[in-house]
C-alpha cells in the first residue's frame, strides 16, 4: 500500500482496493503502517495509504444511503498487542472496525501438520519413523511457547525451508561417498532434529 511519495501510495492503494472489489482486501501486519522508518518518510506516506482507506470505506457507505454492495471487506490483521497500539494511536480506522476477533496461537500438533501439509504440497514425504506427533514433540522439546508466539504459522514454512536444506545436504554428501539410494524427496526425522537444533534459537 505504501510507496515512495503521497501522490504514488494513493494510487497503489486505490489499486489495490479496486482489484480487491466484491471480495476480501486482507491486511496481514496492518500495525507495520503505523512504524517510522528511518530511510523513507514511511509513517507520512502510511497515513496516506491509511487516509485512503477509511475515505474508500466512508464513500462505499455512503452511496445512496446503502452499502456498495462490491466494496470490498477489508480485514486487518496482526499480532494482538501491535494491533491494539496501532488502532489506539488511528483513532479514524479503528472507529470503522468494531469487530476484533483474537486467534489462539497453533499448538505444536497444529504446528506439525501444518509442516506435513506444505511437504507434502511441495512433493516432500516424511520417513517412515517421523510421524506428525513425534515432530509436535521435538518441536515442544526445542522451542519455547514464547518463540513460538512470535513465529507463529511461519514456523511451519522455517521448519520445511531447513529440512529442504538438509535434504540438499544429505545428497551432497552422498554424491562425494558414492551412495545412490538417497530419496531426493524424502524428509528424514534427522533433518528436523538438525534445523531445531542450529535455526530454531
Amino acid at each position: 500500500l505504501v510507496a515512495r511519495d503521497k501522490r504514488t501510495t494513493i494510487s497503489k492503494t486505490r489499486e489495490v482496493l479496486d482489484e480487491a472489489r466484491g471480495g476480501i482486501l486482507f491486511i496481514d501486519e496492518a500495525y507495520t503502517l503505523g512504524m517510522v522508518s528511518r530511510r523513507s518518510n514511511r509513517a507520512d506516506t502510511a497515513q496516506d495509504a491509511i487516509a485512503e482507506l477509511v475515505a474508500s470505506m466512508d464513500e462505499s457507505s455512503r452511496t445512496g444511503g446503502a452499502s456498495d454492495e462490491n466494496a470490498p471487506l477489508i480485514i486487518l490483521a496482526g499480532f494482538p498487542m501491535e494491533m491494539q497500539s496501532f488502532l489506539v494511536n488511528q483513532p479514524e480506522l479503528r472507529t470503522r472496525f468494531p469487530l476484533t476477533f483474537e486467534f489462539p496461537d497453533y499448538s505444536c500438533l497444529e504446528l506439525a501438520q501444518i509442516f506435513a501439509d506444505l511437504s507434502h504440497a511441495k512433493g516432500f514425504d516424511l520417513d517412515s519413523n517421523l510421524s506428525i506427533s513425534d515432530i509436535a514433540k521435538l518441536l515442544d522439546k526445542e522451542t519455547t511457547a514464547s518463540w513460538r508466539t512470535e513465529h507463529n504459522g511461519r514456523l511451519s514454512e522455517m521448519l520445511l525451508t531447513g529440512a529442504r536444506t538438509e535434504v540438499r545436504k544429505r545428497m551432497r554428501a552422498a554424491q562425494f561417498e558414492d551412495v545412490d539410494d538417497v530419496d531426493p524427496q524424502l524428509i528424514m526425522r534427522e533433518d528436523i532434529e538438525n534445523v531445531m537444533h542450529e535455526d530454531f534459537k
